[in-house]
């Protein structure tokens, strides 16, 4: 029998199935990527929120549009769970006739830090220019934003462009090295190519990558300083590349806002930055690595004996330090004593470039070096704009040759003091400027710019504002009192104390206090000795001061805790006068904004209050006969200022920001000032649902008293009978309401 052979034959797939099967294979893990992209942007991640949003129309139609301090949140991937920030201010859209309005651009030193915000730079400008320009509106809106370097900051000039400016104010070049896109920073950029950063940030803008990141960086450091977490490497020699890839970004990266800005046909001042260099000594680690055996003994030996001299003999230190530098070329610490030796034996020329060399020298350069700074010089050179050279300025400034504390609280945060003296320079180049397009000065608008400079001290003679018709210009020239402006705008002894508070925690850390432990005790001294002046219940409210913790928007203003605690104390008209600072230390369209209105209008119902009382019993001792109580304490101006924070109040609502119920609180608690007794109560019933504690103890007192006032008595022993039961240790309160009204 013959065996049967069956043939079987693979079916064949045709080349164009076959290139759609391939085609489908790789394309499967993209869609799935795209899938769970789409997904997570639904819960909130991926892509950069803009750093100015609009949150609603108000009532007559303009559109309040905020800067949003979370905005910067998605450049510091390595640190996301404490990111640096903007403060929260607002304006609206469209502009306003007849405004100025100015952005401010820059990092933390332009934010005004360690000031509170009505001390900072923006705020004196604006007042400045409000000074010099009458006939204007003048805004300046500050996007200073807390450790960034410039990358991120070409993002915040397009979102800013959209919003009507007249000028553009940068005062950036602080933080190329350790800010956000810095180059030694651990949200790092290093050497990398310009067009590697954009690739970069484009890459960190996916929903899957923020997500894994908030995963993988979930957890933060409470223990670690902003300041500190930022830092990715702690080492930068003199002659690392890393210092031209900042100063090379610094020039490209504000060259872009400047194109930017041009192309928009908005004006623009560049300012230099202002650092510590004859008061701060070196913070990085000492570069003495090419010293080594009798070379490295004969150093010390010279810096014993250059220590162990004296003021008098100030030329032999200065003979000393300057062998000691020859044998270590690359050390800061060297360079910083020999420049000290110079100032006190009255060379200033010397130890001006002793004490530059110092700071281009330190290893860790927390303060721009003179590339950077020429890098900023250079830009706005070849970009044909406005130069404040605020570097320059504050050097002629001070005694030793080179800036010192009495224009900078730290390392490159200015003082009160400087924060006006800078905003007093830029103030004089806008007003320069805007007066020369106007065709009012005889001078050519960047003459304070192109003014000859004196080679040995890089000083240039101040050019006088032309006058304006109704303009006070000659404030900002010279004489000039700085503290006439501190005062006006509300410096006090609280905030001094806030500032010294801020910096001796800052001078707290290790690299910080190094070298310059000095430093830290001075500001430790500071505090300690306004300590010892205040009362035990004002001192325990600047101990409760100091355990909170800042969020995006700041931190709660000294002056308003210090306030209550002064009204508390019947001490209303020093309450009162914290309190009107305190509601300039705060955004406006906030709770606590509506607070210190409501306090401060509170104390002034009650100094009236008392006011009439005194004068009734002066009229009763005499004979007289009195008028009549009013049926409102508060003048007209005052109850327009109530209905105005209601307004904001109910705008508040209205968009939904009504999480921890002191919104509501506060449009009722302003209502009960205007006599509007049945307004409050819906108010003060929805902001209980969210109130503990003492929050909910005051919110019922206030809800009592409306329920009293409109004859509600049925509801007021409700409310008095249930605090009584369920509300613990401060049943009390909740009986004697219940003596009240039994007394009504």
């Amino acid at each position: 029998m013959t065996p049967t052979t069956t043939s079987t034959t693979t079916p064949t797939i045709s080349p164009a199935r076959r290139r759609v099967f391939i085609l489908i294979t790789i394309a499967l893990p993209f869609i799935a990527l795209a899938v769970v992209e789409i997904a997570l942007r639904l819960f909130g991640f991926g892509g950069y929120p803009p750093f100015i949003r609009s949150v609603g129309t108000l009532p007559l139609g303009e559109q309040l549009c905020i800067v949003e301090p979370a905005a910067s949140k998605p450049y510091f991937f390595a640190n996301p769970t404490r990111p640096g920030y903007a403060e929260q201010s607002s304006f609206i859209m469209p502009k306003p006739k007849d405004t100025l309005r100015i952005f401010l651009i820059g990092e933390s030193a332009s934010k005004g830090y360690p000031q509170p915000r009505n001390l900072a730079m923006s705020e004196f400008l604006q007042t400045m220019l409000g000074d010099v320009l009458p006939q204007k509106r003048v805004e300046v809106i500050n996007l200073g934003t807390t450790a960034v370097a410039s990358f991120p900051l070409v993002y915040q000039v397009q979102d800013a462009l959209r919003y009507q400016p007249d000028w553009f104010v940068f005062y950036v070049g602080n933080n190329e090295f350790f800010g956000a896109y810095g180059t030694a920073s651990i949200n790092a950029a290093g050497t990398m190519p310009l067009w590697a950063l954009k690739l970069m940030r484009a890459a960190r803008g996916l929903a899957l990558v923020q997500a894994v990141e908030s995963v993988v960086r979930a957890g933060a450091d409470e223990n670690r300083t902003l300041m500190e977490q930022m830092i990715g490497q702690t080492f930068i020699a003199c002659d690392s590349p890393l210092r031209q890839a900042a100063a090379r970004n610094l020039q490209a990266n504000l060259g872009d806002m400047l194109d930017q800005v041009k192309a928009a046909g908005v004006a623009a001042l560049v300012c230099t930055t202002a650092s510590n260099e004859s008061g701060l000594a070196p913070l990085g680690q000492d570069d003495v690595s090419n010293l080594s055996g009798a070379s490295q003994e004969e150093f010390n030996e010279l810096l014993r004996q250059a220590a162990a001299c004296s003021s008098a003999q100030s030329a032999q230190a200065v003979e000393l330090l300057g062998k000691a530098a020859l044998l270590a070329p690359r050390s800061a610490l060297t360079q910083f004593m020999l420049a000290n030796a110079q100032a006190n034996a009255g060379d200033l020329v010397a130890a001006r470039k002793a004490f530059l060399l110092a700071r281009d020298l330190d290893t860790m350069p927390w303060r721009p070096i003179s590339v950077t700074e020429q890098a900023i010089r250079d830009t706005a050179a070849a970009h044909g704009v406005l130069l404040c050279d605020i570097a320059f300025k504050f050097r002629n400034m001070s005694a030793r040759g080179a800036t010192d504390w009495e224009l900078l609280d730290d390392h490159v945060h200015p003082s009160l003091q400087g924060q006006v003296q800078a905003a007093r320079a830029m103030a004089q180049d806008v007003a320069l400027a805007i007066a020369h397009t106007n065709g009012l000065a005889n001078t050519p608008a960047n003459a304070t710019t192109n003014a000859p400079v004196n080679a040995t001290t890089n000083a240039t003679a101040p050019t006088p504002i032309p006058a304006q018709p109704g303009a006070s210009i000659t404030s900002l020239n010279d004489p000039f009192n700085w503290n006439s402006y501190a005062q006006r705008l509300g410096s006090n002894p609280f905030d001094t104390y806030r500032v010294n508070h801020t910096l001796r925690t800052l001078f707290g850390i290790g690299f910080m206090k190094n070298n310059n432990k000095q430093a830290f005790d001075r500001y430790e001294s500071a505090c300690k000795n306004f300590e010892s002046t205040l009362s035990p219940s004002m001192l325990e409210a600047a101990r409760e001061w100091q355990t909170s913790k800042p969020h995006a928007g700041g931190m709660r203003p000294l002056t308003g805790m210090e306030a209550r605690v002064l009204l508390r104390e019947n001490k209303t008209a020093q309450a009162l006068a914290l309190y009107q600072i305190a509601q300039s230390q705060v955004p406006n369209y906030t709770s606590w904004k509506l607070e210190y209105i409501y306090f401060t209008l509170a104390c002034q119902e009650r100094l009236a209050q008392q006011q009439f009382k005194d004068a009734a019993a002066l009229a009763n001792t005499q004979g007289t006969s009195t008028a009549a109580p009013p049926a409102n304490f508060l003048s007209q101006l005052q109850m327009q200022q109530a209905a105005d924070g209601i307004a904001e109040g109910n705008f508040l609502l209205k968009q939904g920001f009504s999480e921890s119920g002191l919104t509501e609180r506060y449009v009722g608690r302003l209502h009960q000032l205007r006599g509007e007794w049945s307004q409050a109560i819906s108010f003060l019933l929805a902001a209980r649902l969210r109130m503990t504690a003492e929050d909910l103890v005051a919110c019922d007192q206030a809800l009592f008293m409306s329920y009293v006032q409109t004859g509600n008595t049925a509801a007021a022993l409700q409310l008095a009978n249930e605090g009584i039961e369920k509300s613990g240790r401060f049943a009390p309160i909740y009986q004697q309401l219940r003596v009240q009204l039994g007394q009504r």
